[in-house]
């Protein structure tokens, strides 16, 4: 996680606690200064309301139906005095009824107050009467209200602690009632509003808060699980999948990844094998390249030499006063010369011809004993010469399917190879292997190992290994590092194999050959 950044889990829980305590706040802040402007409101529409259904009680009933009246005044919780043509008729207080007379009622009211105003003489010097009991006095003296006061609810505030609110209305002609309430309760109501609210909220916050940590921890868990398929995308490994079973979006976007998951996987997998692929082909190239080079190089090696000769002994018989032996001696090289240029040319057209395709078998059923009879024959004297002891273990008769003349270069090639490279006075092998539907020819001659790898090298045209067995006593034939590459051609035009392995004293040559 990058230094600063803040979780999903956190950031919402985060949210919805700020967005808990913004609404309390404004809650209590609405409860606190318009609550109580609105709840007075209410309280004076249900004292007009209250009003009228008095009127029409009182009108209907003529003032005899008190329990309609006291069931009203508690539905309401209201104070309600009724004074019909100067006299008391109805008092919602307890103890207070129509039968009491209408002076002791008002006594009882005056000695109320006159008890109020003297327990708050020690305070206060003055103390107006109430309110409703002042117009309740004044119906009682015969004096009528004021027309504009008529249906009106009044707030009065004798003492920060003594507020009412007040109603008088005419219920019919010569009668009125008086309605009052005590604002005390209804502030009462309001801070148990308040504090309702406060608790609730509180308990809203916490509620919240876990809920939106169990609802976040849900929510984010396969968010996360899609976070590390990405990261795991990000360093190529497209193994992994998501494995959710949403319906929602979160779903989607699991499908859609592991979609591109699938398609980059294919790409990825298609780009490795082209990239595989090329650098087979640039190495195949660069490899190319070398033996090109190496060829070139190797072929201006060979000619240089027999070329200097040639021009030196020309230039001899050219400007040297020499007999005529010496004359037929330098003739005699340049000859010499020469005919080694003409093979390796012929040699290099060949391999040449070989390597394109262009050149062409005629094979046929012939006796391979017979021909290596031919080149046991051929290379005598050259075994003699060197005191090498030659084995030849091959069936009286071998008949084979082939190219009798290629085979026969193939032959010579090893044979040859494996005189130039075997001391004096030491052994070559000349044997068959039958392998079933072929023969195996090897030609075994003792002496120093190749290295395993210089084993596949030596297959190359003009490659010569530079070690003891190219450093090997007098080479009889010598070469110019073709005869093993035309060999490789030889075999895989007739769609053998060959190889070369080290014995416990030697090394064996060997190809493979059909049988008739």
């Amino acid at each position: 996680m990058r230094k600063g950044r803040w979780s999903l889990k956190f950031k919402a829980g985060l949210y919805v606690g700020f967005f808990t305590i913004f609404f309390i706040i404004t809650l209590m802040v609405a409860v606190g200064f318009g609550f109580e402007r609105y709840y007075y409101s209410m309280k004076k529409e249900a004292m007009v309301e209250a009003s009228q259904k008095i009127s029409n009680i009182y009108r209907k009933e003529g003032g005899s139906d008190e329990s309609s009246l006291d069931d009203l005044s508690q539905q309401y919780a209201l104070d309600v005095l009724i004074v019909d043509q100067g006299k008391l008729v109805y008092s919602s207080r307890p103890g207070r009824r129509v039968h009491l007379p209408m002076e002791k009622d008002i006594q009882d009211e005056e000695v109320i107050v006159q008890g109020k105003e003297n327990e708050a003489a020690a305070d206060k010097p003055v103390f107006r009467l109430p309110l409703h009991i002042a117009e309740l006095r004044d119906l009682l003296d015969g004096k009528m209200p004021e027309e504009e006061v008529l249906g009106k609810v009044q707030l009065y505030k004798d003492t920060p602690d003594f507020e009412h609110f007040n109603l008088i209305d005419r219920v019919q002609d010569g009668a009125y009632v008086i309605i009052s309430q005590s604002v005390a309760p209804l502030r009462e109501n309001i801070y148990i509003v308040q504090r309702f609210i406060i608790v609730c909220g509180l308990i809203w916050l916490v509620l919240a808060i876990i809920g939106t940590i169990l609802l976040t921890q849900r929510m984010t868990q396969p968010l996360l699980e899609l976070k590390n398929l990405a990261v795991a995308m990000a360093h190529l490994d497209f193994s992994k999948r998501w494995k959710g079973n949403f319906n929602d979006e979160i779903g989607e976007l699991g499908d859609s990844i592991n979609t591109l998951a699938n398609q980059l996987n294919v790409a990825l997998t298609a780009l490795q094998q082209s990239n595989t692929e090329l650098q087979k082909q640039l190495d195949k190239a660069k490899e190319v390249e070398h033996m090109r080079k190496s060829f070139l190089s190797a072929v201006s090696h060979e000619l240089k030499t027999p070329l200097a000769i040639i021009q030196g002994y020309a230039e001899g018989l050219d400007t040297l006063d020499i007999d005529k032996e010496t004359q037929q001696r330098y003739c005699a090289v340049i000859r010499s010369e020469t005919q080694k240029m003409d093979k390796l040319v012929k040699d290099l057209l060949n391999l040449s011809r070989l390597e394109t395709d262009s050149f062409k078998l005629e094979q046929t059923v012939f006796d391979f004993t017979a021909l290596a009879e031919e080149s046991k024959a051929r290379f005598a004297k050259a075994l003699a010469d060197k005191h090498i002891l030659a084995k030849w273990e091959l069936p009286a008769e071998m008949n084979v399917y082939g190219d009798p003349e290629r085979i026969d270069t193939i032959l010579t090639n090893f044979l040859s190879n494996a005189i130039d490279y075997t001391p004096v006075g030491r052994h070559i092998h000349v044997f068959a292997d039958d392998l079933g539907k072929r023969y195996r020819i090897c030609v075994y001659n003792e002496g120093s190992h190749i290295g395993e790898e210089y084993q596949q090298r030596i297959w190359e045209p003009f490659y010569k290994i530079d070690s003891s067995r190219a450093r090997s006593p007098k080479r009889v034939f010598g070469g110019h590092g073709l005869g093993l590459g035309t060999v490789a051609a030889l075999v895989k035009l007739h769609g053998e194999t060959y190889g070369v392995r080290n014995e416990k004293d030697g090394v064996t040559f060997w190809f493979t050959i059909k049988k008739r």
